[in-house]
């Protein structure tokens, strides 16, 4: 078991759950009379797994970006950016058990400047638009505040003041114009923007002093989105077989899954995914607040978390520092810290049970045969079962792969 708070990973445990919450992790005892068992001696406990940065799409994707997350053994999802009631009703849903997956932290719609680019964005002319854009989320308990684009630096402070008397963070794109502005973090390293002295990286994807010293004290963070881990893809065709890519992901996500394991990384790509996990290094020795998410469902959910942490792990992480990226660094950036991101008595049962050992073999990561939400025990089978339906015709004039390459072509932040 690896509870995140520091140490080294420990044998022979026993965890404790009362309903939702951990009560105790003891020395194993054979027997505790009175207590359901569930044996998990062949696996290893971590702290159920959170994706930073993920979108939702019901009216796309229905239910099966949130069993796929599951079943990949994501327990939290964090919003940054949907239609502002559909993202509420759908944190409702799931903390119920309406509805089965990753518990959700809401976002409110991206604020953004005159124009917007995105269904989930709201545009705004006029200061009075601004604070009724905010009146309404703080009324709706969001969990986050992010501007976009266009957001002028005032409404960048507005949101970032509206958000700090919710208690949640803001943030952004903007690195210096939002840390500026009293936000808490950037979104990603590098992504969509319209100030030209906002960009993080050079043409080439390097970063130098000037980004560090931003992250460097640990006062504003990073969520890591490495896109160019999706080329992993090709160095593990095996993945694309997994059954939650089968009978989980929608199928123009599994014929991407298909088309990119059939497709061994180029070296220009592999050069590009060592210069980006460089820069998070680099950020990482200096002190930076790191954690990891997906931009989910512009990449396939669940699976591409594990290939940003195989590309972290790929480019000198270790399994620790990697695993902390998506456990208890993120629990803190979100005000979380008290409920989630560790193995200790009083937080929250969200454990993810892995298939071997990822700290000797950090590949075993994506084995995630049984996970933990709130107490509950969800089975990978089951999840699988669950989400099974028999196969759809692809589209009359052209294929899935292509209605996946139609949809990656709307997206803001890569490619």
């Amino acid at each position: 078991m690896w509870d995140a708070t520091g140490g080294a990973p420990r044998q022979d445990v026993d965890i404790l759950v009362d309903g939702r919450r951990i009560t105790a992790v003891e020395p194993h005892r054979r027997s505790r009379p009175g207590r359901r068992t569930l044996d998990a001696s062949r696996y290893t406990v971590l702290p159920g797994l959170f994706d930073s940065h993920t979108h939702p799409y019901s009216a796309t994707y229905g239910a099966r970006h949130s069993l796929t997350a599951l079943a990949y053994g994501i327990t939290t999802t964090a919003c940054l950016g949907a239609p502002l009631y559909e993202a509420i009703r759908l944190r409702e849903s799931l903390a119920s058990g309406h509805s089965i997956g990753p518990r959700l932290l809401a976002c409110a719609e991206l604020i953004d400047g005159a124009r917007t680019a995105y269904a989930m964005g709201r545009a705004h002319r006029t200061p009075a638009g601004v604070r009724r854009t905010l009146e309404r989320a703080t009324a709706l308990d969001v969990d986050f505040v992010k501007t976009y684009v266009r957001a002028s630096g005032q409404v960048m402070a507005q949101a970032a003041d509206a958000a700090h008397r919710l208690g949640v963070p803001s943030g952004s794109h903007l690195c210096a114009p939002g840390r500026a502005a009293g936000q808490d973090l950037t979104t990603h390293l590098q992504a969509t923007q319209r100030l030209p002295y906002g960009h993080a990286t050079t043409p080439a994807g390097h970063i130098h002093q000037d980004l560090v010293q931003q992250y460097a004290d640990g006062a504003f963070a990073l969520i890591m989105t490495p896109f160019t881990a999706q080329f992993l893809l090709g160095t593990d065709p095996a993945l694309a077989e997994d059954p939650r890519v089968r009978s989980l992901m929608p199928p123009w996500d599994a014929a991407a899954v298909r088309d990119g394991a059939r497709t061994p990384p180029t070296d220009e790509q592999r050069h590009a995914l060592a210069t980006e996990i460089a820069a998070y290094r680099r950020l990482a020795v200096h002190g930076a607040r790191l954690a990891l998410g997906t931009d989910a469902p512009l990449v396939p959910a669940g699976l591409s978390l594990h290939l940003g942490l195989r590309a972290l792990h790929r480019h000198g992480f270790t399994p620790a520092q990697a695993l902390h990226c998506v456990t208890a660094t993120p629990a803190r950036l979100f005000g979380v810290e008290d409920h989630l991101g560790t193995v200790q008595p009083g937080r929250i049962a969200d454990l993810t049970l892995v298939d071997g050992d990822p700290f000797t073999d950090f590949s075993r990561l994506l084995h995630t045969p049984l996970v933990l939400r709130d107490g509950i025990v969800h089975s990978r089978a089951d999840l699988v079962r669950a989400g099974a339906t028999s196969a759809l015709p692809g589209p009359a004039d052209s294929s899935w792969l292509d209605i996946a390459r139609h949809f990656r072509q709307g997206s803001c932040c890569h490619e």
